[in-house]
């Protein structure tokens, strides 16, 4: 089944820099555009997916962070909020791991939904 994660950065970021972030865990890694661009996939080869970016949005005030992640800690705002999800499996795992790293790096918080 595949795996919400969600990245709450405190500085500004764009989907590319979350990919590049995310492609620091592995290096043979590649990354492909979806949508014309929108959406991006990082992926260990052509067909095989690990996480997909599906966007950043702004986010100005902690209720709303705090309404749809309660487990999220306390955050000064602005913050960008980063929707990505993991395929099952392995690959989603790999995935999960990249997200933890790439928070790290980006000095943001990785919320991994269903733990």
């Amino acid at each position: 089944m595949p795996r919400d994660v969600t990245l709450l950065c405190r500085d500004e970021v764009e989907v590319r820099e979350i990919a590049e972030a995310l492609l620091l865990h592995d290096d043979t890694w590649g990354v492909r555009a979806l949508d014309d661009g929108p959406m991006m996939q990082v992926c260990r080869d052509a067909t095989h997916p690990v996480i997909t970016v599906l966007g950043v949005r702004r986010v100005d005030t902690l209720d709303e962070v705090q309404r749809i992640l309660p487990e999220a800690p306390a955050l000064s705002t602005p913050l960008w909020w980063v929707d990505t999800v993991t395929p099952a499996g392995a690959d989603g795992e790999s995935g999960i791991a990249a997200a933890l790293e790439a928070a790290i790096d980006l000095d943001a918080v990785c919320i991994v939904h269903g733990d």
